[in-house]
């Protein structure tokens, strides 16, 4: 039957995975039987992190590569059409290749395990216990890849550009590093409905009252739009990732090009959508710090600040965020911060100097750690009894992380665990790594010696 409509919208995004269009090699998956089979997305460590797309029946796996986009001819579209209007959506859709995964095509015994996982991994979301399942989700979860968003890291500040040598503190840093001068405007523009919000933060409030004081003029309009943006970034940093629209929208609601420009600086594009990595977090922090204390005179209670954020980002850690960008403590009042000149000696960010390198690394060296070519990391493969023994190894070192603001990358199949250590923010090994592999070899150590006890 011949349908006829009115193309209405064209939708393509190379960045993202589109509609995926599936063919077997061996040929055609039954109706029914397509309609139960498990799928499941993942990076390939052994094909530099390449997209793998796994498919389970509970009796044969199927696995298959994303294709190189940029080496197709043609794009292949979906038209969705509305049977109402006539309307169609045209949206582009990839054609991936599935083939079954043999035993036989593995010639090494990490390719033999890995696959074996796989179809482990499927029959226990298909037919395993509640339990099972749950187990094997979270194990899942924690595959961290961090080169999902490693690119858009480096091309991010992390600290704006410091005049080191400013004869005077307002000229150590500038605002339109942070909030170009054209946006900061368009927020300036709104100040009397930025007045007129009912905020109840302490911080906010505080702030506004003393802004107030001052005269009535264009530089002060400036400053309340920059308490607005500071707060909005706070609050965008502070709210859980699957936030409702609805709660995005009171995000700066005087302006939602301001809106637009914090979620996009302030969070990271990876393959499950945005996400907001320590580095980026601290990076949005350390930004509001500085423009508070621009427009506290340079002095900035932390106590105060600290009320605009929740969770794990206490005092302690805005301190050595503070350190960092050059304030130090208040001789009169230990919770505020001051920036003043002379700015102390730079704050290192902790990477490991080359005159020191070889007398850090040589003991991890010796214990079983690798240095990798292509990047300053170092990995190290774990083998436990079993998985369970592996998940309690993961989890004390997943607790210890988190302490520490760390993200070791692992890879786990069954009893192994493949670790990588290395520091985003200061692009190569640091201080943390090395604190980290010590703590690691720790746990794993006392793993291996309960497991020869019983």
């Amino acid at each position: 039957m011949k349908m006829e409509g009115v193309i209405e919208e064209i939708i393509m995004d190379q960045k993202k995975i589109q509609p995926i269009i599936v063919k077997f090699q061996n040929g055609e998956i039954e109706e029914e039987k397509a309609k139960k089979m498990q799928v499941g997305l993942f990076r390939d460590p052994n094909e530099n992190n390449k997209t793998l797309l796994s498919m389970s029946n509970g009796k044969m796996v199927y696995k298959g590569y994303r294709p190189d986009q940029k080496k197709e001819q043609t794009y292949t579209m979906l038209a969705i059409r509305n049977k109402n209007t006539g309307k169609v959506k045209l949206i582009q859709a990839e054609r991936w290749l599935l083939g079954p995964v043999l035993d036989k095509e593995a010639n090494t015994d990490d390719a033999l395990d890995k696959n074996r996982a796989i179809h482990l991994n499927a029959l226990n979301k298909q037919f395993g216990s509640k339990k099972a399942k749950r187990r094997t989700e979270q194990y899942e979860k924690m595959q961290v890849n961090p080169e999902d968003v490693k690119e858009d890291l480096e091309k991010k500040i992390h600290i704006p550009p410091c005049n080191r040598d400013a004869t005077s503190v307002e000229e150590v840093y500038s605002a339109y590093d942070i909030l170009p001068k054209d946006q900061l405007l368009i927020l300036a523009a709104k100040h009397e409905e930025i007045v007129k919000l009912e905020r109840k933060n302490a911080f906010f409030v505080g702030t506004l009252a003393n802004l107030m004081k001052l005269p009535a003029d264009s530089k002060r309009n400036e400053k309340i739009a920059i308490l607005e943006f500071i707060y909005s970034t706070c609050q965008w940093l502070c709210l859980p990732i699957k936030t409702p629209k609805k709660l995005l929208d009171e995000l700066c609601p005087t302006s939602p090009e301001i809106r637009s420009f914090i979620i996009k600086n302030y969070s990271v594009m990876s393959a499950n959508g945005r996400t907001r990595p320590t580095t980026i977090r601290d990076k949005g922090f350390v930004h509001c710090l500085i423009l508070g204390l621009m427009i506290s005179d340079y002095t900035l209670n932390l106590e105060l600040f600290a009320t605009m954020i929740s969770g794990k980002t206490g005092l302690k850690k805005l301190n050595e965020l503070a350190r960092i960008i050059g304030a130090r403590s208040s001789k009169d009042n230990t919770l505020n911060i001051v920036l003043k000149l002379p700015l102390p000696p730079q704050q290192s960010l902790g990477k490991l100097e080359d005159s020191e390198r070889m007398s850090i690394l040589t003991p991890l060296l010796q214990t079983g750690w690798t240095l990798q070519v292509k990047r300053d990391a170092i990995y190290k493969e774990f083998l436990f009894k079993d998985f369970n023994e592996a998940f309690g190894f993961m989890t004390r070192v997943a607790l210890k992380a988190e302490k520490m603001d760390h993200h070791p990358e692992w890879f786990n199949v069954y009893n192994k665990v493949n670790v990588t250590l290395s520091s985003h923010d200061v692009n190569g090994l640091s201080q943390r790594d090395i604190k980290m592999a010590h703590f690691i070899d720790e746990v794993a150590n006392l793993k291996v010696d309960s497991v020869k006890e019983n």
